[in-house]
């Protein structure tokens, strides 16, 4: 049943994405050929001429183009908070919540499919960019600063980076879920004591960092502080911690919000 709450949730947000992503990379295209960076000439007769219909084409692909990835990384966030409170917290959980599906699997599918947009949003404004910056020999480019960035991180590192950056998302999604699900044990103003509840696990996450930095001091950040090397082992221990760190919250938000919606839910 997981698979088709996925498949659903897919379905339902990908007609909102899609759109915005091919305008991106349209704009891209459009950018790259009436080249809105192009420097004007700095004489009185090149400035007067610069004011014509293409320098406007320009201007305005140019501002429309970096307007429509504010809009791409604005909409992820809105649309993330907004599926999860329409269909489980308002009229729709009523029957979203009579199908034979766990509550946790609701949770889980709004998080992935949350995650799935993250993740496309970032590689398609890269994308976007590489399109933009019109780089001669691209794959060859690309691969020479992967094998750059390998030969000066080292595999573990590599690797550990993409990982932090994914459960530090999660972790922020699974923060706004358990928010929503507190704000709504509130029979008034739900979504200022969501907030309230946002802030408050917030405070929260910052006492565990702030034990965990005074915990690790001499283990981590000392040597770490003090070391001559470009890439100190030392740093593959923090970030591995912060892994740790991430996974430990966004487990607990999880944990929460899923006794909440399944024990606690009043959607009176």
């Amino acid at each position: 049943m997981l698979g088709k709450l996925l498949k659903y949730e897919t379905k339902a947000t990908a007609r909102l994405f899609l759109p915005i992503y091919i305008a991106i990379l349209l704009l891209a295209f459009v950018n790259r050929l009436v080249n809105p960076f192009e420097r004007v000439g700095n004489t009185l007769t090149s400035t007067i001429e610069g004011f014509n219909l293409l320098n406007i084409i320009r201007a305005f692909s140019g501002f429309l183009y970096f307007g429509l990835i504010v809009a791409a990384v604005a909409m992820t966030l809105i649309i993330m908070i907004q599926r999860f409170y329409k269909n489980l917290l308002s009229d729709e959980g009523y029957l979203m919540f009579t199908l034979p599906v766990e509550t946790w699997q609701h949770i889980i599918s709004k998080l992935l499919v949350s995650m799935l947009w993250v993740i496309s949003s970032f590689l398609v404004i890269i994308c976007s960019i590489l399109i933009l910056v019109n780089v001669d020999n691209l794959f060859g480019e690309l691969s020479r600063i992967i094998s750059s960035a390998r030969d000066f991180l080292g595999d573990n590192l590599l690797v550990l980076f993409p990982v932090l950056a994914l459960i530090a998302s999660a972790y922020f999604i699974l923060t706004v879920y358990n928010a929503l699900a507190i704000g709504h044990l509130f029979a008034k103003n739900k979504i200022i004591a969501s907030f309230g509840a946002y802030m408050a696990i917030y405070f929260v996450s910052q006492i565990v960092f702030a034990i965990f930095l005074f915990a690790t001091a001499n283990w981590i950040f000392v040597p770490l502080s003090q070391s001559t090397v470009a890439v100190p082992p030392q740093l593959i221990k923090l970030i591995g911690s912060l892994i740790f760190l991430y996974l430990l919250l966004g487990v607990g938000n999880f944990l929460v919000a899923n006794f909440i919606l399944n024990k606690k839910l009043n959607l009176e």
